[in-house]
């Protein structure tokens, strides 16, 4: 260690200790006098800051095990388990002061690795790129361990990941992912900033591997029980869309469309499975209107209009009595027909009284409505009902979900 005290000058004193120098400049030639009295500050100099750094290490301990309890934290959130693990990998590489991380889960058909998650600069270059058994994920997917890799020349290094992205990888720690006692994929880590992984960076991530496939494991057993739900559901909304020939795949539309207004506005997984139920249900009500008005081909009278208006109210009634439904799925049944000016029914709210499932489910529902064929009139074209929606928003519709709606179906025309 080398320590260098004043502004550079030819008159210095330099003191030769054990594994470190100490240079002291001095604005005027230096006496007997001085020189010893800095030889003995010098002692004194290495010895605090020694301490100093000591206490340092020490220190990065206790910050880096909170860096890493406020990361596990984060596994408890309702965030769509994409953007989740996204978020952990990254916290991971900070933790770990790595370049980049991806998680690969094993596809047993295929006999290979693919990408599920990715962050740093591989990111979004690679993920449809199959990673062979014969690489080092491979190996830390059979050997079952936790493996550093910190000479690849030793390795079975796969090269057409870096041949993609145009990332040198230099070293790699990694750990297999188990969900349950199934044994899913690998979690990596690569390129340590200083040096190579350690065993403490071992450590690390066999944990947060583990967390993972907690995790994994919760999520696919709410799946499961989300789906089977969901069947449940399904089944009813189909019920009551098969009473009218026109309208069979109504709630299946405007659940599509509802779903994908609400990923572009960012909302949670667990507020997106409610949207789900909450369109696939929007209609449910109509179980209490008689087949002579809900089937009726001609123009509806004042009064058998009345009793149409009546149909959200009915329905929220009808799942206010289901215990596992939620205010915002119940807001959204009750309130998909109600305008942001207040013309809207069953309650004439207006904008700030709207919840953003009603709001959501309003775009959805009056898009299916234009563009698919009813007895009283032709399917509109896309670019009609996005114009006519555009000309009301913020008028009688919310402009965010508008333009949502707008965005994704630009993407999947680009798509098609």
């Amino acid at each position: 260690m080398t320590m260098t005290l004043g502004y550079i000058t030819p008159h210095y004193v330099e003191t030769q200790l054990e594994h470190s120098k100490v240079t002291c400049y001095l604005s005027k030639k230096t006496t007997l006098r001085d020189e010893v009295i800095i030889r003995n500050l010098s002692f004194s100099m290495r010895n605090f800051f020694s301490q100093i750094t000591e206490d340092l290490k020490e220190l990065t301990v206790p910050v880096r095990k909170w860096q890493a309890v406020e990361l596990a934290a984060q596994l408890s959130s309702h965030l769509r388990i994409d953007r989740l693990l996204k978020s952990i990998q990254e916290g991971l590489c900070d933790l770990l002061d790595a370049e980049a991380a991806s998680i690969l889960l094993y596809n047993e058909k295929k006999g290979v690795l693919e990408f599920m998650v990715t962050v740093g600069k591989v990111s979004g270059k690679i993920e449809r790129i199959p990673v062979p058994m014969e690489s080092i994920a491979g190996t830390i997917f059979q050997e079952e361990k936790t493996m550093i890799f910190n000479d690849l020349s030793k390795a079975k290094h796969f090269k057409g990941v870096d041949k993609a992205s145009g990332f040198i990888t230099r070293n790699i720690l990694g750990s297999p992912i188990w969900r349950e006692s199934e044994k899913i994929g690998v979690i990596e880590v690569l390129n340590k900033k200083d040096g190579g992984f350690t065993e403490s960076d071992a450590e690390v991530l066999d944990l947060f591997a583990k967390l993972i496939g907690f995790k994994l494991a919760n999520v696919k057993n709410y799946e499961n029980a989300s789906r089977r739900l969901k069947s449940v559901i399904l089944s009813i909304a189909t019920a009551i869309d098969k009473r009218d020939q026109y309208t069979h795949q109504h709630s299946n539309n405007v659940t599509n469309y509802a779903l994908n207004i609400g990923q572009k506005l960012d909302l949670t997984e667990e507020k997106l499975e409610e949207l789900e139920i909450s369109s696939l249900l929007h209609d449910v009500g109509k179980i209490g209107i008689e087949d002579a008005i809900l089937l009726k081909a001609g123009k509806l009278t004042n009064e058998e209009f009345r009793k149409i208006q009546e149909h959200p109210k009915i329905g929220a009634e009808i799942m206010k009595k289901v215990h596992f439904i939620t205010q915002s799925i119940i807001a959204g049944i009750l309130q998909h027909h109600e305008k942001l000016d207040g013309s809207g029914y069953p309650q004439n709210l207006k904008n700030g009284e709207i919840d953003l499932f009603g709001r959501i489910i309003a775009v959805a529902d009056v898009f299916d409505a234009l563009t698919t064929s009813r007895p009283y009139k032709d399917p509109w074209p896309v670019e009609k009902a996005l114009e006519l929606l555009e000309k009301d928003a913020d008028a009688k519709f919310d402009k965010r979900c508008v333009e949502a709606l707008k965005e994704y179906l630009n993407e999947k025309r680009a798509v098609s």
